[in-house]
């Protein structure tokens, strides 16, 4: 479970145009559908075994959340060029100016002051602004056309967006649309 901000229609059907090109050269990984582009603020429960007994805290979570996120501001986010990860393939973001920074600032310390902060950033401290577009999930037998492509679109504009809006939201890994559903959403000022 976790906070994420939507990127819009345009970024997401520039994303699925890429996702395209590179399904040809990578077939058979997870592709992420324009419903599951998210950035992710932060990450509240991490999808570990420990899921289940944390959950009973959500409403502890949710009154953290709440406070913090209504004193915020909308920030924008750019998203410019590919890079990959031994798991995925990642569209990057750039926060033009500090106020996501800020958010996650705020929100670990409100965590951190209500005694809930020994499930924030488990899997890793998050601090940047991409969005997952593929998983790998088989082998290929060829990876020179992927990193061909992945080269090509180093510097790929794939739009901007205003995140005025944060959700809350509970779902599997890949955030997928037939398991994630949105608990809350909270608009920033």
């Amino acid at each position: 479970m976790g906070l994420a901000v939507r990127p819009p229609k345009l970024v997401q059907e520039k994303i699925s145009a890429f996702l395209k090109q590179i399904a040809i050269v990578a077939p058979g990984q997870y592709f992420y559908q324009p419903e599951e582009f998210h950035v992710t603020v932060l990450t509240i429960i991490s999808g570990t075994e420990f899921w289940r007994p944390e959950i009973r805290q959500l409403a502890a979570c949710r009154a953290v959340i709440k406070e913090v996120l209504s004193r915020q501001k909308p920030f924008a986010i750019c998203f410019r060029g590919v890079t990959a990860s031994p798991g995925a393939v990642i569209i990057q973001g750039f926060p033009q100016d500090d106020t996501l920074e800020k958010i996650r600032a705020e929100l670990r310390d409100a965590f951190a002051q209500n005694g809930l902060t020994d499930r924030l950033d488990r899997r890793y401290k998050i601090n940047s602004a991409h969005i997952t577009a593929m998983r790998f999930c088989r082998p290929q037998t060829d990876w020179k056309p992927l990193a061909s492509l992945l080269a090509e679109n180093r510097e790929t504009d794939f739009g901007e967006m205003t995140a005025d809006r944060i959700q809350l939201i509970f779902g599997d890994w890949y955030a997928s649309a037939e398991s994630s559903r949105t608990l809350q959403e909270y608009p920033l000022r």
